[in-house]
C-alpha cells in the first residue's frame, strides 16, 4: 500500500516572534510533508515578511481574519493531501513526528486521527497532559470516555484525515476557544478511529498571549461543548459528574475575580449535577455575611491545598 500523502497545515496571526521557528521544524522533517499550507489569518504585525522568508518552501494564503475555526478550514479547504498534519505558529515539530506518523498511517489505514505526546516549553516546562490513554488504536467506547472527561489530545501534535473533515464538518467558531475539543468530540461520535503515539512528537509553546489563559472563557466553553456531547457517554453517568465539575471550575474563577453572588448561584448549580461537600462548603461559604467571607474563603483554599500536598508525599 502507498503511503499517504501529508499536507502541513500553519494557522497564524501575528505570530512574528515565532512563526520562522515553527516553519523551520516542519520543513526539518526526517519525512518531508508533500506540501505546506500557512494561512495568514489578517496578520498586522512583521509576520508577513517573516513568511517572505520561505518563499518557494511553503504556499500563502492571506485572509481577512476570521478567527481560529475559520483559519484552520481554509488550511482544509486549501489542502490536496490524503491527511491535514496540523502545527499551530508558536509550536514545534519534533524532527520525526512525520516519519512516525505516516508509518503508523500506512501500517493501519483505517487512522483517521493520529495524535502524539507533547512538552511545553517557554513560560513553563513538563509533559502537555498526564497521559492515562494507551498506545496505538483505541477502543472507540474507552477513548470516548476518556476524551469526555478531558481533552488529551494536543493539536498541534494531530494528522486528520483530510475526508473526515467533509464527512464531520467544519471546526466551528461558536466552540471557541474548545474549537479542537468540539471537533474531537464530534469526530468520537461519528465513529473515527484514533490513534496514540507516546512518544514526544512536538514541543507545545507556552506564553502569555495564548487565549487559555482566560480562563473563565474556557470553563465557560467546556461545559458548553460537554453539555453538547452529554449522549456520548449518558449511560456511564460521567455527563453529570463532568458538567458539574465544570461549573466548580467556573464559580471557581468567579470567586477569584470578586464576583461571590454568580459565583455562588453557579455552585448551586454543580450541587444539582453533582453533590460533593467541597461545593456544598463553598455556598456554606458565599452565603456568609461580606465580613466574614474572606478569611472562610481562605481557610477553604488552605484545607484544600493542604490536602493535595498530603496526597502527593
Amino acid at each position: 500500500m502507498r503511503p499517504p500523502t501529508i499536507t502541513a497545515a500553519v494557522r497564524v496571526y501575528n505570530a512574528e516572534e515565532h512563526i520562522g521557528e515553527t516553519l523551520e521544524g516542519i520543513l526539518s522533517q526526517t519525512r518531508p510533508a508533500d506540501e505546506v499550507i500557512v494561512v495568514d489569518d489578517g496578520s498586522t504585525d512583521d509576520t508577513p515578511s517573516e513568511l517572505e522568508r520561505f518563499r518557494g518552501d511553503v504556499r500563502v494564503v492571506r485572509q481577512p481574519n476570521g478567527g481560529y475555526a475559520d483559519a484552520f478550514n481554509r488550511c482544509f479547504h486549501e489542502a490536496s493531501g490524503d491527511y491535514v498534519a496540523n502545527c499551530d505558529a508558536d509550536d514545534i515539530w519534533e524532527p520525526t513526528k512525520l516519519e512516525r506518523q505516516v508509518d503508523a498511517l500506512t501500517t493501519r489505514p483505517e487512522i483517521d486521527i493520529a495524535f502524539g505526546d507533547a512538552r511545553f516549553f517557554g513560560l513553563k516546562e513538563g509533559p502537555y497532559a498526564a497521559h492515562s490513554t494507551p498506545p496505538g488504536v483505541q477502543d472507540k467506547r474507552a477513548f470516548a470516555r476518556q476524551l469526555y472527561r478531558a481533552d488529551p489530545i494536543c493539536a498541534s501534535s494531530t494528522v486528520i484525515r483530510r475526508q473526515l473533515f467533509h464527512r464531520v464538518g467544519p471546526f466551528r467558531a461558536t466552540a471557541a476557544p474548545c474549537e479542537d475539543y468540539d471537533y474531537w468530540l464530534r469526530a468520537a461520535a461519528s465513529g473515527a478511529v484514533f490513534f496514540f503515539d507516546p512518544a514526544v512528537l512536538l514541543r507545545y509553546r507556552a506564553h502569555a498571549q495564548q487565549v487559555s489563559h482566560n480562563l473563565l472563557r474556557m470553563h465557560r466553553r467546556e461545559y458548553l461543548v460537554h453539555k453538547w456531547f452529554g449522549d456520548l457517554v449518558e449511560k456511564s453517568g460521567l455527563a453529570r459528574k463532568v458538567q458539574a465539575r465544570d461549573l466548580s471550575n467556573i464559580a471557581r474563577v468567579l470567586v477569584d475575580e470578586g464576583r461571590p453572588a454568580e459565583a455562588r448561584t453557579t455552585f448551586v448549580s454543580s450541587l444539582r449535577h453533582r453533590p460533593t461537600l467541597r461545593v456544598l462548603a463553598w455556598v456554606a461559604v458565599l452565603s456568609t455575611p461580606d465580613r466574614l467571607r474572606a478569611p472562610l474563603a481562605d481557610g477553604l483554599v488552605s484545607v484544600k491545598r493542604g490536602l493535595i500536598s498530603a496526597a502527593s508525599r
